[in-house]
């Protein structure tokens, strides 16, 4: 998937992402034998099939890697991550993958359709996937870096 960065005022620190589910998406919980989440920059404003090619020069990082099963539940669809993951908005848009070996459960969200490639579906083991216009709703958690000043510049914003 893919976020473009006009959606970002500033650098953040991303530390989990949020699904929006769709009514009657899962019981109370669903479980996966494997996890992962990468995040990374990327230079289009669309996803190619081939997921790699949509990283800025290859560069994926792994934010959540899971070998053992992980549960997520209904009430809370939070994918909190073990590294969080510092983005700015000028080094190009943001693109996150997420993965999960068995392919069997899912979690079923609301989605937009957009006039671009904004999401990538596939096979865990294949290179490419299929293009889908839609986005999945998803909400990017995180802190907002602090703009650079001095101490009597945060200081007269006080007065």
């Amino acid at each position: 998937m893919i976020a473009q960065s006009t959606e970002f005022s500033a650098p953040m620190i991303i530390s989990s992402l949020t699904f929006f589910l769709a009514p009657g998406a899962v019981e109370d919980h669903v479980t996966f034998d494997e996890y992962y989440v990468y995040l990374g920059y990327c230079s289009s404003n669309e996803l190619s099939a081939t997921y790699d090619d949509n990283y800025v020069n290859g560069w994926k990082y792994p934010v959540l890697e899971r070998t053992s099963p992980i549960t997520f539940l209904e009430t809370d669809p939070t994918i909190y991550f073990d590294t969080p993951f510092f983005y700015d908005p000028a080094n190009g848009n943001l693109v996150f993958e997420i993965a999960w070996p068995n392919g069997e459960d899912e979690i079923y969200t609301y989605t937009s359709v957009t006039a671009s490639n904004t999401c990538v579906y596939g096979d865990y083991y294949l290179s490419a996937g299929d293009q889908w216009t839609e986005l999945p709703h998803v909400l990017i958690n995180g802190d907002l870096a602090l703009a650079n000043t001095t101490f009597a510049g945060i200081k007269a914003s006080f007065q």
